[in-house]
C-alpha cells in the first residue's frame, strides 16, 4: 500500500537544496510528488521508509526534518523572510508585521513571541541580519552603488542602511568593500 506524506524541512534555501533533497528522498525509494523550499510531499511503500531514516538521511546534507508545529512555523517565517530578501528589490506594500499576519493568519504578537523564544532574536532583527548579508553580497558584486543597494533592500535612505550595516557588522560599507576577507554567512546559517 502506498503512503503519501508531507515533510517540512529546515535548511532548504536554494535550487541546489531542492535538487539535493529530491535526490536523497528518491535514493530512499520515495517518489517526490511535490517539492519547494521547506516542503516536500513524497509517496512510498508502507513501512519501507521511517521518519527516523528520512531525518538521518537529510541531516547528512545539513537539512533537518521538522516534526513539531512551532518549529514548522518558525521555519516558514524564516523562509518567507529569506525569499523577500532574495526577491530584490524589496517592496513592502504593508509593514513586515502586517505581511506576517496576512501570510500566517495568526496574531503578530504570537508569532513574534514564538520566534523570539525559540530563536533568541526578534523577527525584525533577523530580517535586518538577512538584509545586511544581502547587502554584503551586493557590495561584493560591485555592480550597484550604495544608494542602489539601499533601494534594492527596501531602505528609505542609504544612511539608514549604513547605520544598520555598521551596527550589525562593526564596520561601515566602504571599509567592508575594501576588506580582503569579507566574512559572509549563508542565509540559512544566520540563526
Amino acid at each position: 500500500m502506498l503512503v503519501k506524506k508531507e515533510l517540512k524541512i529546515k535548511g532548504m534555501v536554494c535550487p541546489r537544496c531542492l535538487s539535493t533533497v529530491r535526490d536523497q528522498l528518491q535514493n530512499l525509494g520515495a517518489t517526490v510528488l511535490y517539492l519547494k523550499l521547506g516542503t516536500a510531499t513524497i509517496e512510498f511503500q508502507e513501512n519501507s521508509i521511517s521518519d527516523d531514516l528520512i531525518k538521518r538521511t537529510l541531516k547528512l546534507s545539513g537539512f533537518e526534518l521538522l516534526t513539531d508545529d512551532e518549529s514548522k512555523i518558525i521555519e516558514k517565517i524564516k523562509l518567507l523572510l529569506r525569499q523577500m530578501v532574495d526577491d530584490t528589490p524589496i517592496v513592502l506594500k504593508e509593514n513586515l508585521s502586517e505581511k506576517l499576519i496576512m501570510t500566517f493568519d495568526k496574531d503578530y504578537a504570537f508569532l513574534s513571541k514564538l520566534f523570539s523564544r525559540i530563536e533568541g532574536v526578534t523577527i525584525e532583527k533577523y530580517f535586518i541580519q538577512l538584509k545586511i548579508e544581502k547587502a554584503k553580497e551586493l557590495i561584493q558584486y560591485d555592480q550597484l552603488n550604495f544608494t542602489e543597494i539601499a533601494y534594492e533592500l527596501g531602505y528609505s535612505s542609504v544612511n539608514y542602511l549604513s547605520n544598520q550595516f555598521k551596527t550589525v557588522t562593526g564596520m561601515n560599507m566602504r571599509a567592508y568593500k575594501k576588506a580582503s576577507q569579507w566574512g559572509r554567512k549563508p542565509l540559512n546559517k544566520i540563526l
